[in-house]
């Protein structure tokens, strides 16, 4: 199911939902709501430790969802034999026969991978055959599961039934097996209404608000000639005012900061800093970087970066961590760079180190956090809990206000998950590994989101003149887009360059046919309104004529122009203002 993307709303709450909506996102917190489907006996694991203790099930249009207590904590991706058995078609005599059913999806989760049994066929499958994500990403000791109940494999619908038997099994010797002998789970698709998926919005509601991307770039994939069309669109439409990436390992910041320049050009007054620390971690921003640091890493070739950017209209400068620790198994590695992470901010809070910071600074950490392991590394970066305080330092509180840091927390656009790792062909199913963390002292999240371009709808890839497979082809990793506001400072309008032409509104947009342009300009002045196209060849002069200073609205005809998108563009003698149009 595709669902539709407001251009540019201003949200009451980044998330907004009943808790008759299951989301895939580790937090579990919708699923209180729910009966347990199957409540298994204690004790009765096996030598591994799993001991199934309950199981909750439910059903979206799209989506079958578990969510699953395994009495012991472990990463469900890596290292575990649990299986689920699924007689999809309520037909014991069909399939694999375990328990009383005949079990036509098996899947193991620690192998990743199953097998589909249909009409005396035997189909090996992966996740992205079933449409199937897990979360959390990192080790827990109960897990949310969502099968895409709509898929089919060399034809055959896999779900042939609404009713539904289901078994989950240690599959060890003796290992526990959900339900227990002479029981079973059944569960009956339900076609109940669905409150709609988390908002947000693809531009930042308020303008005034500042807007940070993280994103792994994957192998330097920002100047790889095939790629770079499908990143140009994204930055085009999400516009940030900071950019944090990763795995740009061969470029320097510089030629970062001017491929940028080539994607997002700068306005009068405008230019693109930029800075770099470690082997891949980039600091691209609209406003200064006034000292940046490298944060060492596990080993002499590794290492994060701190960047210090100065924000018009706020008292203290922003202290920017750009993080890509170690990936996969090195659980070792990751902890260390997370320690050295936290003990850094530590020493600036407290005005040491190579970047001390001001009371009350803003502080935003962020990057592929590679957070597939232990649980303890997310722990340490929120909390400042430091894992090996003998080498790096005590604990501390890392937010001014004695609190925790915050985790942003973005959802998946389209669909009802948070992942930011999505590559098909990787036996992985999509992962949560790509993280902002902020202090909520001093920072308001105000939109956020995990940009996956497969899930929107075609009105709004249209309207924001994205491509449905933009996302996967620039990166494995997700675009995570956060807007911020801020608290206890001055005005939010000082972040952004005085204006003296600025376009106000635009509407309707998409537009057919007409639309009405409202600006303001802060002199009189000769004032040229055009549409320019979205490769910038043609221009049409809609308008021409002088004005006073203060607020305008014009009508203007766009019936006999050729649909698609466009830039609408304002001009006087000294100053431009640009806004996207779509004509359909």
């Amino acid at each position: 199911m595709k669902y539709l993307v407001a251009l540019s709303l201003l949200f009451s709450s980044i998330v907004s939902f009943s808790q008759s909506r299951i989301l895939v996102d580790g937090l579990f917190d919708e699923w209180e709501e729910h009966p347990v489907v199957y409540a298994d006996a204690t004790g009765d694991g096996g030598f591994l430790g799993i001991d199934f203790l309950q199981l909750k099930i439910h059903n979206d249009d799209e989506f079958l969802f578990f969510l699953l207590e395994i009495g012991a904590e472990i990463n469900l991706q890596d290292l575990n034999n649990i299986t689920v058995y699924l007689d999809t078609d309520d037909n014991t005599s069909t399939g694999f026969s375990i328990s009383g059913i005949g079990a036509d999806l098996v899947y193991n989760f620690g192998n990743r991978g199953g097998i589909f049994y249909q009409s005396g066929s035997v189909f090996e499958v992966a996740h992205i055959d079933i449409g199937l994500v897990t979360a959390p990403t990192v080790t827990s000791d109960r897990f949310e599961m969502a099968i895409n109940k709509n898929v089919t494999i060399s034809g055959s619908p896999v779900f042939q039934s609404d009713n539904l038997k289901i078994v989950f099994k240690d599959d060890i010797p003796n290992g526990d097996v959900l339900p227990a002998v002479n029981e079973e789970v059944a569960y009956t698709f339900s076609t109940t209404d669905l409150a709609p998926l988390p908002a947000y919005s693809i531009q930042k509601p308020q303008e005034a608000d500042l807007r940070i991307i993280s994103y792994n770039a994957l192998s330097d994939g920002l100047f790889d000639q095939s790629r770079i069309p499908a990143f140009t669109r994204i930055f085009q439409a999400t516009q940030p005012d900071i950019i944090g990436f990763q795995e740009i390992y061969d470029y320097s910041s510089a030629q970062v900061a001017n491929q940028m320049e080539s994607i997002l050009p700068s306005a009068a007054g405008q230019q693109w800093y930029h800075a770099k620390e470690g082997p891949d971690c980039h600091a691209i921003s609209r406003y200064p970087i006034l000292a940046s640091a490298l944060i060492p890493g596990y080993n002499q070739n590794a290492g994060n970066g701190a960047f210090l950017i100065d924000l018009p209209g706020v008292a203290a400068d922003l202290l920017l961590i750009v993080a890509h620790p170690p990936c996969c198994t090195n659980d070792s590695g990751r902890q260390i760079e997370v320690d050295l992470m936290m003990a850094f901010l530590r020493e600036a809070k407290a005005g040491n180190g190579p970047i001390p910071i001001a009371a009350d600074a803003p502080i935003i950490i962020l990057g592929d956090m590679n957070f597939v392991g232990d649980n303890r590394q997310l722990e340490t970066l929120l909390s400042g809990d430091i894992a090996d305080e003998s080498s790096y330092g005590p604990d501390f509180t890392p937010d001014w206000d004695g609190n925790d840091l915050l985790d942003s927390h973005p959802y998946t656009t389209g669909v009802p998950f948070s992942y930011t790792w999505y590559r098909a062909g990787s036996s992985f199913s999509p992962g949560r590994l790509d993280y902002i963390i902020y202090s909520g002292s001093n920072l308001m999240l105000q939109n956020n989101y995990a940009l996956f371009t497969p899930g929107l709808s075609q009105d709004s890839l249209d309207a924001f003149n994205l491509f449905s497979d933009d996302a996967v082809i620039a990166s494995d990793h997700l675009p995570v887009v956060s807007d911020f506001a801020f608290k206890n400072v001055t005005a939010q309008q000082d972040l952004l360059p005085q204006q003296h032409l600025e376009i106000l509104n635009v509407y309707p947009n998409p537009a057919y046919g007409w639309t009405e342009v409202s600006f303001t300009t802060q002199q009189k002045d000769l004032v040229i309104i055009q549409l320019v196209s979205q490769e910038g060849k043609e221009t049409t002069v809609l308008r021409q004529e002088v004005i006073n200073s203060g607020e305008h609205q014009f009508q203007l005809d766009t019936s006999n122009l050729p649909l698609g998108a466009y830039f609408l563009q304002i001009q006087t003698a000294e100053f431009t203002d640009v806004e996207k149009i779509i004509l359909f």
